[in-house]
């Protein structure tokens, strides 16, 4: 019997020693967050060796060394995220990608790109890219990392707008003034919208709408909803169309939202505008880009006027650009 007590002792410790042996330390925990930092490449000794062929071919080109950004490999929330790296040279935009053993290369003129978009939701951040390439194919990048490390990829978006030069003559305080109505019933877009406006960039039109939600069912009384379309603020400047929006979906609580997604579209590239009446008295504003991509987003009936005013504002929009569809059942 004693034989048989220590046994299940032996037993007992072996399989708390596992137990322990699974958890992971602070250090690991440390390792792991740094790998999902994007880091700054400055000279060819610091690349990885999965990307140096595909980067020695660029540098043949350059009179100097490219401004670089490298994201490596990590456990992503679901998956893991493969290696990529962003380098901006000249007039274009390289996004290499390593995945199962092969190393790609993507390259988007900037005068092709349709949009960049950026977005943070607590320490997750992701900017994604979407044009058409060198090749003349529509095509999008996202490059995922920890957003403690945002500032690394702020050159290369601002490279990517429009409004980079801060040659408008657009008094900046006057310009940021017109969020100030915002900042009672939302303080986060009013903020959002003030950082999203660059030096010289004039603010034409701005159009908030809050989250629209419907009803699905009631249980004694007590009404349950489900989100149709997130919070969100459209701002038309003299350069640009600028969309914000709060998060999709919120894991981390029910009440309120951590982040969101910004979205920058230079005018040039909008080919044309629709609207389409949804059912539930809802209106659908589609901005269409080159290659049939577009961007939709979803207003409540009562900011129809505001729409219209907006549409009526895009500089360039000849009749026949902003269309009116029935309602779509």
């Amino acid at each position: 019997m004693q034989r048989g007590v220590q046994h299940d002792l032996r037993t007992a410790e072996q399989r708390m020693a596992r137990s322990i042996a699974k958890e992971p330390s602070l250090q690991a925990i440390a390792e792991r967050t740094r790998a999902s930092w994007a880091k700054s490449i400055t000279c060819y000794g610091q690349l990885p060796e999965a990307f140096q062929d595909l980067f020695k071919t660029l540098l043949s080109d350059a009179s100097s060394w490219p401004y670089t950004v490298l994201m490596l490999t990590y456990e992503g929330f679901m998956r893991r995220e493969n290696s990529r790296l962003i380098c901006s040279l000249g007039d274009k935009i390289y996004v290499m990608e390593r995945a199962r053993n092969k190393t790609t290369c993507t390259c988007y003129p900037i005068e092709d790109i349709s949009y960049v978009e950026e977005g943070v939701v607590l320490l997750y951040a992701w900017v994604k890219i979407s044009g058409i390439t060198s090749d003349g194919v529509k095509s999008s990048s996202t490059l995922k990392f920890n957003a403690v490390t945002d500032y690394l990829l702020a050159s290369i978006i601002k490279k990517i707008r429009p409004a980079t030069d801060g040659s408008g003559d657009a008094d900046r305080s006057l310009e940021l003034a017109k969020f100030d109505y915002l900042a009672q019933s939302n303080f986060k877009f009013m903020s959002y919208g003030r950082h999203s406006i660059l030096p010289g960039e004039k603010v034409i039109h701005i159009i908030l709408q809050p989250e629209i939600q419907e009803k699905i069912f009631t249980v004694l009384g007590r009404s349950f909803f489900r989100t149709v379309a997130t919070a969100h603020i459209s701002i038309l400047t003299d350069r640009e169309l600028i969309l914000i929006r709060d998060e999709e979906q919120s894991r981390w609580s029910r009440n309120a939202r951590y982040g969101g997604t910004r979205s920058y579209i230079p005018l040039n590239k909008i080919t044309s505008v629709s609207v389409t009446r949804k059912e539930n008295d809802l209106l659908a504003l589609s901005i269409h880009l080159p290659g049939n991509d577009q961007i939709v987003s979803l207003f409540s009936c009562s900011n129809e006027r505001e729409l219209n005013l907006l549409l009526g504002q895009l500089p360039g929009a000849e009749p026949g650009m902003t269309q009116v569809c029935p309602t779509m059942v």
